[in-house]
C-alpha cells in the first residue's frame, strides 16, 4: 500500500530472509507494535531470498491483516547482500535501515539508529559483544577487522552488524553500485560510501544472541575473505562506474544514548 496523498513514507524496515518462517512472526509482531500507524508513514518490507520453508506465506499473512507489511520474494537464494540491496533499492521510506529478521536487534537499537541518520546519511550499528564473545568468534572478527582495514582502509570496528540505516538518496548510491551476494557485502556498502565521502555514524548497539545462525565460523570466514578482495579487484579495475574517490578524511561519530566522540580515520 502506498502513502496517502500528503503522506510521505518516513521508514522502511528492511527483514532479508532465508527460511525464517519460525523466527519472523515474532520479530514482524515487535516491530509493528512499536512502528508507526499512520497509514502509509512507516512500512516494514520483507524480502523473501528463495526459501524453501513457508517465509514467503508467514509474511503474506502478517501482510495480509496489516497494510504496513510488503513482502519481495526473489527466486532462487542468491544470499542476503542481494536481498538487502533489492530491500534498500524498493524500500520507499526516506529513511531505510535493514536488519536481522531473527529479532537479533530490538526496537531501541532501530530508534538508534534513526537518531543517527538526523546526523549523517549513514548510520551502523556497533556491538560491545564483538570485542567480547567466545574467543574462536573474536579471533575470527579480529583476523576479519584487520584484512578489510590492509585491503580497503576501513576503519570500522564492526563492519558485520546486523544494522545499518542510510538517507534514501545515500542508499540508493551505495545499493545501486554493490555488486556482492555473500556475508561480506556490509564491507563492499561501507566501502562503497566511504568513496562517495559520505558520513559514516558508529553507533552502539546490543545484538541479542539468538538459536540458528546460518554463519558457519571457519568456511564462511574464508568465503568473506574472498570476498574483501574481491572488492579490491573490482574497485581497481573500475567496476564500479565513475565512482569519484576521495582522498581526504572523513570521521566517524561513535554514538551512545549519552555522548558523542569523533574518531579520525586514516585516508
Amino acid at each position: 500500500m502506498s502513502a496517502p496523498p500528503g503522506v510521505r513514507t518516513a521508514l522502511t524496515v528492511v527483514l532479508p530472509c532465508y527460511n525464517e518462517a519460525e523466527r519472523l512472526p515474532e520479530t514482524l509482531e515487535v516491530y509493528l507494535a512499536h512502528l508507526s500507524r499512520v497509514p502509509g508513514e512507516a512500512e516494514v518490507l520483507v524480502v523473501d531470498d528463495g526459501s524453501t520453508d513457508a517465509t514467503a506465506l508467514v509474511a503474506a499473512a502478517v501482510a495480509a491483516v496489516d497494510a504496513r507489511v510488503r513482502v519481495l520474494a526473489m527466486r532462487p537464494n542468491r544470499g542476503k547482500g542481494s536481498a538487502v540491496r533489492a530491500g534498500m533499492l524498493a524500500g520507499r521510506g526516506e529513511l531505510l535501515v535493514f536488519t536481522d529478521a531473527d529479532g537479533s536487534y530490538g526496537p531501541r537499537d532501530l530508534d538508534r539508529i534513526v537518531g543517527a541518520l538526523a546526523e549523517a546519511p549513514v548510520a551502523i550499528g556497533t556491538r560491545a559483544e564483538a570485542a567480547t564473545g567466545p574467543l574462536t568468534r573474536r579471533a575470527a572478527s579480529r583476523v576479519f577487522n584487520l584484512a578489510i582495514r590492509g585491503l580497503l582502509g576501513l576503519p570500522f570496528r564492526d563492519t558485520q552488524s546486523g544494522l545499518k540505516g542510510f538517507r534514501r538518496t545515500a542508499a540508493q548510491e551505495t545499493f545501486s553500485r554493490t555488486r556482492l551476494d555473500g556475508f561480506a557485502f556490509d564491507v563492499e556498502v561501507l566501502f562503497l560510501a566511504r568513496q562517495l565521502g559520505l558520513e559514516i555514524a558508529e553507533v552502539s548497539v546490543e545484538a541479542r544472541e539468538c538459536q540458528g545462525s546460518k554463519v558457519r565460523m571457519a568456511v564462511d570466514a574464508q568465503r568473506m575473505l574472498g570476498e574483501v578482495w574481491a572488492v579490491r579487484q573490482l574497485a581497481a579495475s573500475g567496476a564500479y562506474g565513475g565512482l569519484p574517490v576521495r582522498h581526504r578524511q572523513s570521521k566517524a561519530a561513535l554514538i551512545d544514548d549519552s555522548y558523542a566522540v569523533d574518531i579520525k580515520q586514516p585516508a
